[in-house]
């Protein structure tokens, strides 16, 4: 379903930057993208070539999974000091670019044997939490996007499951502030690591957890939750997403999709 609202502007300082990067970020994905994007070794983008545009880098080494290093680009002007505006890339579009090719996004037939697509999102991605809303709008994504999946592939051999995790005990407060603060060039605030990883450390084995995942997809189970206590703040939520569909007066009449989509008929078309 297209849009004909335009896109808006992106920030001044990062005009710069994407033109720079044109060649490497395309504005628009579509689905015949996506195969070449997961072959594409990562482009290398040399320092005459944003020195050009008035543009500096520094690489910084992160620690990632499993102690694998991920070296992040910091893309800046020349004469910046200080924080500014970035990039901001949900996980949803790491799923999109980086799972593994699904018949849904590569159109290859369905039929082709058993297998299971698991997405792990959080349960921020059910529950907005003040004070991270870039984290919580990414796990948003992946909710909406493995919601999307299922659908897609409802009736086939692929099956999807979600991982929506509360409190499991990894060090995840710690191995997230030390590549945040290593981004940043600055030390890591060991005291607010330590404050939140006292709670995260008391939560859910992550060995049980990986069994209660296999057990799920085993049982073509969808939503996979660790913790009852997060129930009724998901009831919340969706009480007040119904309650304004209850209280609205119906002043512009019935919805055409909607209606469409009630009778079991197909309205997007791709």
């Amino acid at each position: 379903m297209s849009s004909s609202v335009p896109r808006p502007p992106f920030d001044p300082e990062l005009e710069a930057v994407l033109a720079a990067l044109a060649d490497q970020i395309p504005p628009t994905l579509t689905a015949d993208m996506i195969p070449d994007m997961r072959r594409a070794a990562p482009a290398e983008v040399t320092d005459e070539m944003l020195a050009t545009s008035g543009l500096t880098r520094r690489d910084v080494t992160i620690p990632g999974y499993l102690g694998d290093e991920i070296t992040v680009s910091v893309i800046a002007r020349e004469d910046h000091q200080g924080l500014g505006p970035g990039i901001y890339h949900t996980h949803g579009g790491g799923m999109v670019s980086g799972a593994a090719p699904s018949p849904a996004s590569t159109g290859a037939p369905r039929t082709c044997g058993r297998s299971h697509i698991l997405n792990t999102s959080s349960i921020s991605g059910l529950i907005p939490m003040a004070g991270v809303a870039a984290y919580t709008s990414s796990k948003f994504a992946s909710v909406g996007l493995s919601m999307a999946l299922r659908e897609e592939l409802a009736g086939t051999d692929v099956g999807v499951s979600l991982l929506v995790p509360g409190a499991v005990a990894t060090p995840i407060n710690f191995n997230a502030g030390a590549a945040e603060a290593k981004l940043l060039g600055r030390e890591m605030d060991a005291a607010v690591a330590e404050k939140n990883s006292a709670l995260l450390l008391q939560g859910a084995d992550p060995g049980r957890v990986g069994e209660q995942v296999v057990e799920a997809m085993q049982q073509k189970q969808f939503m996979v939750v660790t913790h009852r206590e997060w129930g009724p703040f998901a009831a919340h939520v969706h009480r007040e997403i119904e309650r304004a569909y209850e209280e609205f007066d119906g002043r512009h009449g019935p919805d055409p999709v909607a209606t469409a989509m009630a009778a079991g008929e197909e309205t997007i078309s791709s």
